[in-house]
């Protein structure tokens, strides 16, 4: 048994290694279309590792300029220039640093963030000092505000952006003269629920006491050859990156709308001269964005015990050259490793430079040989919908869109389907609905005439109380008068309404069309019931106990039954609106909206009528019965999660206490 298991393991191995080339110290990771992670291809190999036999002692930036590297080595307070064609090594700075941690080259000087000294020192190229910009002195800047540059960069008008520890309203601006020209692009606070609810009810003094509400300072930063600014910002989820226009705007979308696939880590960020955005974290991940955000690859990684190719103990810093690769700067080891792009990887950068431009078309031969690498790949699948959509081939690219879980390009694709179904088969479609509106003025006819009399007689109880549901659409107050004399409805038939309800649920939550799908995050059957049966539960419990002590005349039966009838309107016209889905592009979301919500509505007002009705309140007694049960179920919910908390550490505890005494009965035998 042990041989076989071994044997499959090394079987395991081997296919790992040829298809996802493990042989490579790290795995690269992508995204399929519904943003599970995957293995892929290697998209980047570790070409060289430099500084071996260097010592850089904590070095904290790195900056590449031509052929040459150029590294502020702060625990040496120096910077350290490598020429990557001779590899001759050179430093500038000597005795005039403090402790050196971020560095920018222009093709006249070498700049220089200073915490130790709380200034930006610059440099010739050749290494001679040409000056020290110190705390601006501009009274706009403040006198308690913070000047300790840690990163900066130097836009074409050599203008300075600092990021400076601890300053939080914002990037400083500098002209190249030093003078403060204000924050730029400050981060904004997000509030929580409980903040909102402080800033309903609590004054100005009291905020100000209980609440510390300032912005999160940014980690890192760097420029592209636009000079649009990049920042990123650590412990924010959805928009740890942006991409700041002149004025400090974050414009790239995916991070706006925080829906970009990051870490709360990053480090550091670069830009290629593409537009393609590679961001760090401390672990020595690696991830890669095209220009509109999108993730390529995630690779890299910590070494735990060795010291391994392309991975690293503290990854502090990374850039890239004009020709693709990336540079990753390991503090702890003072290495650089120099990652390679492969065939995979340029590929798919080909690819992408084309889409990017628009050349759709172009694009497509490149997308489908990275198909042939990865076939589960978002970003080719989405790349070849675009291929096909201009070729004027709707079906393969809605085929791609749906892969690439692209809703909106899906949509544009399907509309044209339809487009063509409606211009091919429009006079088919008119006499079907010609024949349907005579079909019934037929039948009205008859009916009113009485040549055609059509009458169904239930004889089950149990079926007619189920189909009884119905007349509350017309006559609500009937319904409820008939329920609560037991006349009709009974547990049993509220019972299977509620069945039938939570049936319609799962038919909207699982299926709606591809367009209107609201399974984002692919949730179980158990937990969409669960989600749709306990508010439902605690209605009905809540309502009976605020009824009883508020002389109300509905008992728990009562109240069980009616609920259960008040959802007729979603039970019987939901199912049409998720049909409906099928024929809408999203364009026309607003209807199925607004379809829901006066579905929703409806419920709600026979929810109101229900409570009067059964109880026989007045209005302002039923308004107050209906927020006293709400205030029941979220005193309810709150009970549940102390308890279960509580109960939790309970079993914890109880759990310890006996590992504990058999440990030392163990030992005192």
């Amino acid at each position: 048994m042990k041989a076989k298991v071994l044997l499959s393991f090394l079987i395991s191995l081997i296919f790992l290694s040829t298809v996802f080339g493990v042989d490579s110290t790290f795995l690269t990771y992508t995204l399929t279309g519904n943003n599970n992670w995957k293995i892929t291809q290697d998209a980047y190999l570790v070409s060289e590792v430099l500084f071996k036999d260097f010592d850089l002692y904590y070095p904290e930036d790195l900056f590449i300029k031509g052929s040459k590297m150029y590294i502020a080595d702060s625990g040496n307070a120096r910077i350290v220039v490598l020429d990557m064609n001779t590899m001759e090594i050179s430093t500038i700075g000597d005795m005039a640093l403090w402790q050196p941690t971020g560095i920018f080259v222009t093709d006249e000087y070498v700049y220089v963030a200073d915490p130790g000294s709380s200034e930006v020192v610059v440099f010739t190229l050749t290494g001679e000092e040409v000056k020290r910009i110190g705390r601006p002195t501009n009274p706009l800047f403040g006198e308690t505000a913070n000047y300790k540059p840690k990163k900066l960069v130097v836009d074409k008008r050599g203008n300075l952006y600092i990021v400076s520890e601890g300053t939080f309203e914002g990037i400083i601006q500098l002209d190249k003269d030093g003078q403060f020209l204000g924050y730029f692009g400050s981060n904004t606070v997000g509030l929580t629920f409980l903040d909102k609810f402080i800033d309903l009810f609590y004054t100005k003094e009291q905020k100000a006491k209980l609440l510390n509400r300032i912005p999160k300072p940014y980690t890192n930063i760097t420029i592209d050859d636009k000079g649009l600014i990049y920042t990123v910002t650590q412990k924010e989820s959805g928009n740890a990156i942006k991409r700041h226009n002149t004025i400090g705007i974050n414009v790239l979308s995916a991070s706006r709308d925080r829906k970009m696939i990051d870490e709360d880590n990053f480090i550091d960020i670069a830009v290629d001269k593409d537009g393609r955005m590679y961001a760090l974290t401390e672990t020595g991940l690696i991830y890669e964005y095209d220009q509109e955000g999108n993730l390529i690859f995630s690779f890299g990684g910590r070494a735990i015990a060795t010291e391994r190719n392309g991975l690293f103990s503290v990854a502090v810093a990374i850039t890239t050259d004009e020709n693709g690769n990336l540079y990753v700067l390991d503090r702890e080891r003072g290495l650089v490793h120099i990652f390679v792009p492969t065939e995979y990887a340029n590929i798919l950068h080909k690819a992408l430079n084309l889409y990017e431009e628009g050349k759709y078309l172009e694009s497509k031969k490149y997308w489908e040989q990275v198909m042939t690498y990865d076939g589960y790949s978002k970003i080719a699948h989405h790349g070849l919908g675009k291929a096909y959509f201009q070729e004027g081939d709707y079906n393969r690219a809605a085929l791609h869109f749906k892969e690439a879980f692209s809703r909106r390009d899906y949509s544009d694709a399907f509309w044209e389907l339809r487009n063509m179904f409606l211009q091919n088969h429009m006079g088919l479609i008119l006499f079907v609905f010609l024949l349907i509106i005579i079909l019934f003025v037929l039948i009205d006819w008859l009916s009113r005439t009485g040549k055609l009399s059509v009458k169904v007689k239930v004889k089950s109880k149990l079926i007619s109380d189920i189909l009884y549901m119905k007349n509350i659409l017309k006559h609500p107050l009937d319904t409820f008068y008939y329920i609560q004399k037991k006349r009709h409805g009974s547990v049993l038939s509220a019972s299977i309404i509620y069945l039938l309800f939570l049936i319609v649920v799962l038919f909207d939550y699982f299926g709606r069309s591809f367009i209107f799908n609201l399974n984002t995050n692919e949730r179980s059957v158990g937990f969409v019931i669960l989600t749709a049966a306990a508010p439902v539960g605690l209605w009905v419990i809540s309502n009976w106990l605020v009824s009883s002590i508020n002389d109300g005349k509905g008992t728990l039966r009562d109240i069980y039954i009616f609920t259960a009838y008040t959802f007729a309107p979603y039970i019987l016209f939901q199912p049409l609106v998720i049909l409906s889905t099928y024929i809408l592009t999203y364009n026309e979301t607003f209807l199925i909206d607004f379809a829901s919500l006066i579905i929703i509505s409806w419920v709600g007002v026979l929810l109101f009528t229900g409570v009067k009705e059964i109880h026989d309140y007045n209005i302002r007694n039923t308004i107050k019965s209906i927020l006293l049960t709400l205030g029941w179920i979220f005193v309810m919910i709150l009970i549940y999660s102390i308890v279960y908390m509580l109960w939790d550490q309970l079993t914890e505890t109880a759990f310890g206490i006996v590992q504990e005494v058999l440990y030392r009965v163990r030992i005192s035998r």
